[in-house]
């Protein structure tokens, strides 16, 4: 069972919106990217290629893993069973639920949308939770889930992801002890504990390598030069 504590539940920010193509906005700005287009940036045409050929496959895979964990999160007594689509994927998403991180923690966030104007960039952050410490209080932990087909799919990298959002959520005086990466498989799910100051460092690369591939693509349109195919700052 998920736990939450509404007395410590994160609000989400007011104004910010995404439509179905990832593009985020407050109010009448349109942000230029996203921190999972700030990433997409930059993997190769073959990578790229991949993941749009097996869209079939993950899309609909990844949409109900993060709707159920979503509902079963801010709806009290919840079950897979309340939504009949669920069971395509329930391999999938009761080892998800069923996860020991629920009982050691509480729910303080969902889909929460961050954004800094200052960097004209957005994104969302799955969720968070909050561990008691042992002195007192709180130890914040935001994190991502990921989906994948095969129950022994290997890992990737996501500090890059997960270090721009608590860059951003920083913005907004949310701070994050650290961050986790789910990764939900067919019969099982596992949990990734990350430093934050590792995220934050990976970010920081990734951020840095975006911008210099923004700053020569601008060059190659001054020129008339066709740009880089690869570079999509909506993408995924």
């Amino acid at each position: 069972m998920i736990r939450s504590l509404p007395h410590h539940w994160i609000a989400p920010l007011e104004g910010l919106e995404r439509d179905h193509q990832h593009r985020y906005r407050l109010g009448d700005h349109t942000f230029r990217t996203s921190i999972t287009g700030v990433l997409a940036s930059q993997k190769g045409a073959y990578a790229r290629q991949r993941i749009e050929d097996t869209r079939e496959q993950w899309e609909d895979r990844g949409n109900t893993c993060h709707r159920a964990l979503e509902l079963a999160a801010t709806c009290p007594g919840w079950h897979p069973d309340d939504w009949p689509h669920c069971w395509r994927w329930i391999d999938w998403i009761e080892p998800l639920l069923a996860h020991e991180l629920w009982s050691q923690g509480a729910l303080i966030a969902s889909e929460m949308g961050v954004y800094s104007l200052s960097l004209d960039l957005a994104g969302t952050f799955d969720g968070a939770i909050a561990f008691p410490s042992p002195g007192g209080g709180w130890r914040q932990i935001l994190f991502d889930l990921k989906s994948q087909g095969n129950a022994k799919a290997s890992t990737y990298d996501t500090r890059p992801q997960l270090g721009g959002y608590i860059t951003l959520a920083a913005e907004h005086g949310l701070h994050f002890d650290g961050a986790a990466t789910i990764w939900a498989r067919p019969g099982r799910c596992t949990v990734k504990l990350h430093d934050r100051d590792e995220c934050l460092t990976a970010w920081a690369a990734a951020w840095s390598s975006y911008q210099q591939l923004s700053a020569q693509v601008a060059r190659a349109q001054a020129a008339g030069v066709r740009c880089d195919p690869r570079f999509d700052p909506f993408s995924l």
